[in-house]
């Protein structure tokens, strides 16, 4: 038997197996897989979000230990209750006045400040600016009391006032008396006991 029919039996022979054999069978798909389970980030972030805008609205609060150095709470009429309690809450207070828009400055009152009780400024107003009840470490301050700059019928710019307020503190740190003054300029001392006291009423 010639090469070439050889070839072409084997061949043949072959072809023949192969359609004969079995298809294979195809791999089983993968089974899906589950979507990752996402992190509720966004969620957690507003709550927290949510939590630290309480907190700039609760009273703002400072110092240690089982009461506050100052605290400060608006009320719905507009006026701000304030509760001093130790000598390091006078820094935070006044800047939390600040960042409700009242001019508002504090100090702790100093007996040997040598120029004593700062004037008062000369358009005070005959209302208390601040009012005080019977805990020396709390008053009611009342910021539409405290005059604004104001242009005369002269022409004449006159600059709005600001509450200038006084602690005075015991031995044990523990607030003794709070006092204040509408002043035009803050100064850089004052003795204590400047005018409005716990004996001044609106």
């Amino acid at each position: 038997m010639s090469a070439p029919t050889q070839f072409k039996q084997r061949l043949a022979a072959e072809l023949s197996a192969m359609a004969t054999a079995p298809a294979p069978v195809p791999a089983p798909a993968p089974a899906p897989r589950a979507p990752a389970r996402r992190l509720r980030l966004p969620l957690a972030v507003a709550t927290v979000a949510a939590a630290a805008a309480a907190a700039v609205v609760v009273p703002a609060l400072s110092g240690s230990g089982g009461s506050p150095a100052y605290a400060v709470t608006k009320k719905d009429d507009g006026s701000l209750i304030l509760h001093l309690n130790r000598p390091e809450g006078l820094p935070g207070l006044q800047q939390q006045l600040k960042k409700m828009g009242v001019r508002a400055a504090s100090l702790e009152g100093d007996e040997n400040c040598p120029t004593g009780a700062p004037p008062h400024a000369p358009w005070a107003t005959a209302g208390y600016a601040l009012t005080f009840p019977s805990d020396p470490g709390k008053a009611v301050i009342h910021p539409d009391l405290i005059p604004d700059d104001t242009v005369r019928s002269d022409g004449r710019r006159v600059a709005g006032a600001t509450l200038l307020i006084v602690a005075e503190f015991g031995k044990d740190n523990a607030t003794k008396s709070v006092s204040f003054r509408l002043v035009s300029k803050v100064p850089k001392c004052s003795v204590p006991g400047i005018g409005g006291g716990p004996d001044a009423h609106a």
